[in-house]
């Protein structure tokens, strides 16, 4: 087995469980808060834990660029600019200590957010998700645990605090911290500056629902896109697994100037995320939200239906942006994420204040479909990544789109749908099979 694929095999075993876990948590929290608490208490608190996440990501400002020289330097066996471009990274998010005095939820949840996602890109960008891996297993036991406190926001803290902690174990074990140097700092600098808008305008398409949707509307519309919205987005988790096993892979084929590697690693990953992705939204679309509604103890609406559409969009462009960023194109890929950022604020305003949840989903979905046409011109012209990964994207949310006339018309849809895609499903496993990837 290459060691492409052994990393990228190790990478992904690793990333579903951590991932899965990560991914569950939002789910079942928000299932468990329901129904100890109320709606509107669900509502409340996702809307300042969402706020805290996306405080996080200037707390966080290094950790893309971190993963991306990590696993760089890495080819290139520098390991002591790894451990000084470690030591700057995990020292910026303590500067969220300073939000104590205006809400000290919102200080301690974005602190251990940032060392979290700090902790996360490292582990990746130096071949080792297994230890991630590890990491989140131990920390859903106290997470689990919390649920029997009165705050709601305790099995939160619990299980950010105990990766945190695992984290600084794990560096000063492995002796990953150096001195800080400046020409690191620079180059830190040099990639974040742009990385971290785009990174930054990803998270805000995903916890800017949840606190938009109280602050243009209220606590009970907060409440039902949350249910909504923890249960699609555990969808998002799967370009989420191969993109924390292939983004080093993309570094470190970049930094062996293998470029070609990088453009049919995103056409295949892109293929296969959005066949089974496809599958996925049809069988949710038909059970989903019977299900969600019987877990959350209140009936969920259509909405339901467009935030599955939406993240099925955002799983599809997803290997290509990444793509981008990985490369020296991260200020086109920035630019993108940014301008799909802009398209569903401007629209979720007035969407929310007259159709509410709807209104919240419906701005989600333009908001990544901008992303989508812009990632899938840039990354055609920058890096050949050819339009027609898409293919299978495009011919399922027409048929998906038949859930809102019946599900009869809807089952139909995917029968049609799998005749249609038979020879690409069989086209891209080979690939990935032939190529080593």
């Amino acid at each position: 087995m290459s060691y492409e694929r052994r990393i990228l095999v190790r990478h992904s075993i690793a990333s579903i469980i951590a991932l899965a876990l990560f991914g569950i948590s939002r789910f079942l929290y928000s299932i468990i808060i329901s129904r100890k608490f109320g709606v509107e208490v669900l509502g409340s608190a996702n809307s300042l834990i969402s706020q805290a996440f996306l405080v996080a990501m200037p707390l966080s400002f290094f950790a893309v660029a971190l993963g991306k020289y990590s696993s760089e330097f890495l080819a290139k066996e520098d390991f002591e600019k790894i451990k000084s471009m470690t030591s700057i990274s995990f020292s910026f998010p303590l500067i969220g200590i300073l939000l104590a005095p205006l809400n000290i939820y919102l200080a301690i949840l974005s602190v251990l957010r940032a060392i979290q996602l700090t902790f996360r890109n490292f582990i990746y960008g130096i071949h080792k998700g297994e230890v991630y891996a590890y990491a989140m297993l131990i920390s859903f036991v106290p997470f689990i645990i919390s649920f029997y406190s009165k705050n709601p926001y305790l099995p939160y803290i619990a299980l950010l605090f105990t990766i945190s902690f695992f984290a600084f174990v794990y560096l000063f074990k492995k002796g990953l911290l150096g001195k800080p140097r400046k020409d690191e700092l620079y180059l830190l600098l040099r990639y974040s500056s742009f990385a971290f808008l785009g990174t930054l305008s990803g998270v805000f398409l995903v916890q800017g629902p949840y606190f938009l949707s109280e602050k243009l509307g209220n606590a009970l519309i907060a409440g039902r896109v949350s249910a909504s919205l923890s249960a699609a987005f555990l969808l998002t988790y799967l370009p989420q697994v191969l993109q924390s096993a292939i983004m080093p892979l993309y570094s470190y084929k970049y930094g062996k100037e293998e470029l070609n590697y990088v453009k049919l690693l995103a056409e295949k990953t892109t293929e296969l995320l959005s066949i089974f992705t496809a599958f996925v939204v049809f069988a949710l679309l038909l059970v989903g939200k019977e299900v969600i509604s019987l877990l959350f103890g209140f009936n969920l609406g259509n909405e339901f239906y467009i935030a599955l559409l939406a993240v099925e969009v955002y799983i599809a462009y997803n290997p290509s942006i990444v793509a981008l960023n990985s490369t020296k194109y991260v200020k086109e890929g920035s630019f993108i994420a940014i301008v799909g950022a802009l398209v569903a604020l401007i629209t979720w305003i007035p969407l929310i204040t007259r159709l509410n949840e709807y209104g919240t989903m419906l701005g989600l979905l333009l908001g990544y479909l901008a992303i989508l046409c812009g990632t899938a011109y840039l990354s055609h012209k920058k890096l050949k990544i050819s339009p027609k990964s898409y293919k299978p994207l495009l011919f399922a949310i027409p048929l998906q789109l038949l859930v809102f006339i019946s599900k009869v018309m809807l089952f139909a849809g995917i029968l049609f749908y799998t005749l249609l895609l038979a020879k690409e499903i069989k086209e891209s496993i080979k690939a990935f099979r032939d190529k080593g990837l």
